[in-house]
């Protein structure tokens, strides 16, 4: 593997080489998950001397996790989830391009270290959970909250199931026609029942 360039004539500049090996843990965590990745494959993808870890992250643990909001900065602005179909279009999206990727492993994983687990279940509750159970208790539909873990728990089985190959046709079915099917299927637990005045408390 040849060293990456992680700038013009810059190869040792410290923002870059950073940023490589923030992409290179983003890669290999999703595909491996935390514990089967190593710090030498980190810095042998990133093309920078894996010491640098220590330097910029600490250890590989607190790596994992700057990986995760990494990941959640570049792909998840707190505007994006705004609703309930654009949290099911952006997760069935990232499933198509990268697979499970960092938190979804960190989560289902049973070698995960509780730090790990701690850390995205924090960072999926923010970034999912919590905006979509605002917009559930918008619509002055009961619990709220409950309902809003109950959706994203069915989202993210979802796509792990599309990912792992699980059943042919979610595995197979076109992206944007599965977003829609989960859509249609889980605004009955999030919006306002048909018939009501939504003065539920």
């Amino acid at each position: 593997m040849g060293v990456a360039q992680t700038g013009p004539g810059r190869p040792r500049d410290a923002a870059a080489s950073r940023q490589a090996l923030l992409r290179a843990a983003q890669e290999l965590f999703g595909q491996k998950g935390f514990e089967r990745t190593t710090i030498r494959e980190i810095g042998e993808r990133a093309g920078v001397d894996a010491a640098l870890i220590a330097r910029y992250f600490g250890n590989k643990a607190e790596l994992y996790v700057a990986a995760v909001v990494a990941e959640d900065a570049a792909v998840s602005g707190p505007a994006e989830f705004s609703g309930l179909a654009q949290i099911a279009e952006t997760l069935v999206r990232r499933s198509d391009e990268r697979g499970p990727g960092p938190i979804m492993q960190a989560l289902i994983r049973s070698d995960t270290s509780p730090e790990i687990r701690v850390a995205a279940r924090d960072r999926l509750a923010r970034r999912v959970v919590e905006p979509l159970a605002e917009d559930i208790a918008g619509q002055h539909v009961d619990r709220p909250r409950l309902r809003a873990e109950i959706a994203v728990s069915a989202l993210y089985g979802i796509t792990l199931s599309r990912s792992l190959g699980w059943f042919e046709d979610i595995r197979s079915v076109p992206r944007a026609e599965l977003a829609a099917l989960v859509t249609e299927v889980l605004t009955h637990l999030t919006a306002t029942p048909p018939g009501t005045d939504g003065e539920q408390a």
